[in-house]
């Protein structure tokens, strides 16, 4: 359906932020029932969104299922807050490296350093 897993979290994220207003906005004006429908489907979302966003950065998935219930919406922040255990692949790390050594620097450094006489 979409490019990448990281995508498909996104889209599901913010699927949630958006059932979560809905279930805040039904809430207030319309029956209970059904916005307590929409907060369980937001919470059901996030626990998707955040199953797939550990995934992409290298953990166990079902790490974020109990993350997306108990905090909703909110998990994207607790999953960016892990850090990254993907392993670079080793094509991957020499188009980085290559990257790095083409980039230009600030200050102009001709390589040699030119020294005053003693005399």
């Amino acid at each position: 359906m979409f490019e990448s897993r990281l995508q498909t979290a996104q889209i599901l994220l913010w699927l949630s932020f958006l059932f979560c207003i809905i279930a805040i906005l039904t809430l207030i004006w319309a029956p209970v029932v059904i916005g307590v429908f929409f907060l369980v489907l937001s919470h059901a979302a996030a626990a998707c969104g955040c199953y797939l966003y550990a995934d992409v950065k290298g953990y166990p998935g079902l790490i974020g299922i109990p993350i997306g219930v108990a905090v909703g919406v909110a998990g994207w922040l607790a999953m960016i807050v892990l850090p990254d255990q993907t392993e670079e692949s080793a094509i991957a790390e020499e188009k980085r490296l290559a990257r790095r050594g083409f980039r230009p620097t600030r200050r102009k450094d001709p390589g040699y350093e030119v020294l005053d006489d003693d005399d």
